[in-house]
């Protein structure tokens, strides 16, 4: 129904009914038109940034949860860490020494996880800062539960020739203790018998009288024997494992390089061949190509009382 508007005449004191123009109708379709656009607007305003539809609600609900099981995640791979650095400790600490496996370098431990572009794609998730650590966190586990599989492979294979490692290692004294007659220097800097200075002596030197036989203090295959300057007459023996064993000054030597040899084996006899002031056998281990001292490796002859006297010598003299 239609509104009727009415105008007061005072001339005629009655009221006359007036009848709006084509342009004042028209005027007022406008007019009614905006007030509903404007009041949709502002419905529709509040409706889209106020109120969520249902598939928003349920994004937000999908997003919270997400967030929960990524926080849930970050702290499981924190206490997942922890157990892989005390395998880790107990890696290099005990199994890697038992087996005289050198220590993995923290540098391989824990390895680069790529350049700086490597989760540019995740800073536009929601919670990227939480993603992107959680994320870096399960890539650096990964690549540490890499290394350390390796680790075990690397000892199981120590384990299944441990029984060639015991034959090989050398852990006897090169010559009989009771030919022996002493130690006549140690494992340590010294002052040169010869040439006077202080140097590091590579090895120990044990006293015998010419002629007494050199033993093998390991199975091994001979790496040279010949002439070795100041060392005089020298047998390399490789024990595999990273070992060698060394013989200077002999008289004679009884083996050739490439010969194989068992412990105990004769390869040699002393002489004073070289820059030695007398008869006398000197003898070094090396370990992956580093001298060690050679009394820690010559406890299959001896007592433990023994032992500990042989390395006092060795260490005082």
């Amino acid at each position: 129904m239609s509104n009727i508007f009415y105008k007061y005449n005072p001339q005629t004191l009655s009221y006359e009914r007036v009848f709006p123009s084509l342009k004042q109708r028209f005027l007022a379709v406008c007019r009614h038109l905006l007030i509903g656009v404007i009041i949709g607007g502002i419905l529709f305003g509040i409706t889209f940034f106020y109120l969520d539809s249902p598939q928003e609600q349920q994004l937000r609900k999908e997003n919270k949860l997400l967030l929960t099981q990524y926080q849930i995640l970050s702290k499981q791979i924190d206490a997942n860490e922890k157990v892989l650095e005390e395998l880790q400790k107990r890696d290099d600490d005990l199994y890697r020494i038992l087996f005289n496996a050198d220590p993995i370098p923290a540098s391989i431990r824990r390895p680069g996880v790529g350049g700086t572009n490597r989760y540019e794609k995740l800073l536009t998730m929601p919670n990227s800062d939480l993603v992107i650590s959680t994320t870096a966190k399960l890539d650096m586990m990964t690549k540490q539960l890499y290394v350390q599989s390796n680790s075990y492979d690397e000892l199981m294979t120590l384990i299944k020739t441990k029984e060639e490692r015991t034959q090989n290692v050398p852990s006897i004294m090169p010559l009989s203790s009771k030919q022996m007659k002493g130690i006549s220097s140690g494992y340590g800097m010294r002052i040169h018998p010869v040439h006077g200075n202080a140097r590091m002596h590579t090895g120990v030197d044990l006293k015998a009288s010419m002629g007494t036989p050199i033993y093998a203090t390991g199975n091994g295959t001979v790496e040279s024997a010949k002439w070795n300057g100041g060392y005089g007459n020298t047998v390399v023996i490789n024990h595999g494992f990273g070992y060698k064993t060394l013989y200077a000054h002999c008289r004679q030597m009884k083996v050739k390089p490439g010969q194989k040899v068992v412990r105990g084996q004769q390869i040699a006899t002393v002489g004073s061949t070289g820059t030695a002031t007398g008869p006398h056998l000197h003898y070094e281990v090396l370990v992956r190509d580093r001298h060690d001292n050679p009394a820690k490796y010559f406890f299959l002859d001896l007592s433990p009382a023994e032992y500990e006297q042989m390395l006092f010598e060795v260490e005082n003299r």
